[in-house]
């Protein structure tokens, strides 16, 4: 036989329900037998008492007595006594003394006991002797007997239905159950579902049941894992596209430098300012190498999610420093600096103050590299409590409460919405023929992204073709919770 816990739900269910009702059906059969005799051996020991007191008051030797009621009928007997407890004699139809009764002398007076299968009471004559009365207790034995019987084939039906009721009523109970399992199957096994992936869902039903709730559970944590796989999927998609144009934005360099190289082996590049020309080529990819490496090193490194370098980091100060490099390197082009709301007052975050400024230097330079020359580019410095300016694309969380913002605005080209969606992605680049002569890697708004990311904060694109772009950075002006 197999062990309970390997039973079916639906079987232990119904063996369960069974057993239950067995135990209380027996239970009252039981106590329904138990009444039943002591109330027929009340009434046994009422006519015992009644006849009692009917032999108290008639000599044992008067005809009368030998005639009274109970005495001489089949199921009783009656047996006669000297005071000292000497057997005299038995009324008809009985032959003998009753047995069992050794000393019915010291029963007199007292109440009914039982003895054998009668029921026996003591009791005094006039004349001086003593009258044993007993009534079988055949009678309520047997009609006991009959109640066990009716009641135990009562019981066994009752069973019987229960089970087929029992075992009907939990199959469509469970029947939601039935559908997740096959459900869950068949997504397990990658058999088409009503949905692509681990689209199908299993029905929920009634919610405010036991399987609705299930039902709901298994929905949503397919839903996450759905949601989890998507993501991972995406992930893996970025992931390639990154190698291959991490590998297309190495493999340029590098064949630039071992072209160079090539023509020197060959004698195609005789000293003087023809060499000079191709070192300082093969300087200049080498160094635009470092510099793809470099960018790529600190995002892996931001991607581990290292615990941030957190001081007071004034970016008021920050943002002087990147507008005074700009200028070094573009010094007709208007670079300026301006209060976002009020008069220009410094802000100070809580954060790591080289990577602050490297997301300042980059969102200038991303200005600078993409704008015709001559375009102003102005850096905005301010606190909001509820930044509601629209924006086209959004990188990160944005922060509760108060925040420090910083926006790197410009009056170029602009972006389509189409390209302003994946501008924070690695290696993207709207123009990527002018991107790569302008010298940039492709990677500084996802540094960008990354970095403030890190710091708890979020940064936005708002964009449209010819009117320009402004990137705004917002950062929490206190530590976010971890």
């Amino acid at each position: 036989m197999r062990r309970w816990s390997h039973w079916t739900l639906r079987a232990r269910m119904v063996v369960t329900i069974v057993a239950i009702t067995a135990l209380a059906l027996t239970l009252a059969l039981g106590t329904a037998a138990v009444l039943l005799r002591t109330y027929l051996v009340d009434q046994v020991d009422g006519q015992l008492a009644d006849a009692a007191r009917a032999a108290r008051h008639l000599p044992s030797d008067d005809l009368r007595f030998r005639s009274m009621p109970p005495f001489g009928r089949q199921n009783e007997h009656t047996d006669v006594y000297s005071s000292t407890g000497a057997y005299k004699f038995t009324l008809a139809p009985a032959t003998g003394p009753l047995s069992g009764i050794t000393d019915p002398v010291s029963l007199v007076g007292k109440p009914p006991v039982t003895v054998g299968g009668w029921r026996v009471q003591v009791a005094p004559v006039d004349n001086g002797d003593i009258a044993v009365l007993a009534v079988s207790l055949d009678g309520a034995d047997a009609t006991t007997a009959r109640l066990l019987l009716i009641g135990g084939g009562v019981s066994l039906l009752i069973l019987a239905g229960l089970a087929l009721g029992a075992s009907r009523v939990v199959r469509l109970g469970l029947r939601p159950l039935t559908r997740m399992e096959d459900t869950a199957e068949r997504i397990a096994d990658g058999e088409p579902t009503d949905s692509p992936g681990l689209g199908g869902r299993v029905p929920d039903d009634d919610p405010h049941t036991e399987t609705g709730r299930l039902g709901r559970a298994l929905n949503t944590m397919l839903g996450r894992i759905q949601h989890a796989m998507d993501e991972q999927a995406a992930s893996e998609g970025r992931l390639r596209r990154f190698l291959a144009d991490a590998s297309h934005e190495l493999r340029t360099p590098l064949t630039s430098i071992k072209g160079f190289a090539e023509l020197y082996r060959r004698g195609g590049t005789p000293p003087g300012a023809a060499l000079d020309e191709s070192m300082g080529r093969i300087e200049d990819e080498a160094a635009r190498m470092s510099l793809l490496v470099d960018d790529l090193m600190l995002l892996a490194s931001l991607d581990e999610q290292r615990p941030m370098e957190r001081r007071p980091v004034d970016l008021l100060g920050v943002a002087a420093d990147t507008v005074r490099d700009a200028h070094v390197r573009e010094p007709g082009r208007f670079i300026g600096i301006e209060p976002l709301d009020g008069e220009l007052a410094p802000v100070t975050v809580p954060g790591d103050e080289p990577k602050l400024r490297q997301v300042l230097t980059n969102l200038v330079g991303n200005a600078l590299r993409h704008t015709p020359p001559g375009t102003p580019v102005t850096v905005r410095l301010g606190t909001t409590d509820a930044d509601s300016r629209p924006f086209i694309t959004q990188v990160g969380a944005t922060p509760s409460g108060e925040a420090a913002v910083i926006e790197v605005a410009d009056g170029g080209p602009g972006l389509s919405p189409e390209h302003a969606s994946h501008v924070f992605e690695r290696l993207y680049r709207a123009d990527a023929g002018r991107a790569r002569a302008s010298g940039g890697t492709g990677l500084g708004l996802s540094i960008v992204a990354a970095i403030v990311t890190a710091h708890g904060g979020c940064v936005r694109l708002d964009t449209a073709p010819g009117e320009g772009a402004t990137f705004r950075v917002l950062l929490p002006l206190r530590v976010p919770p971890a």
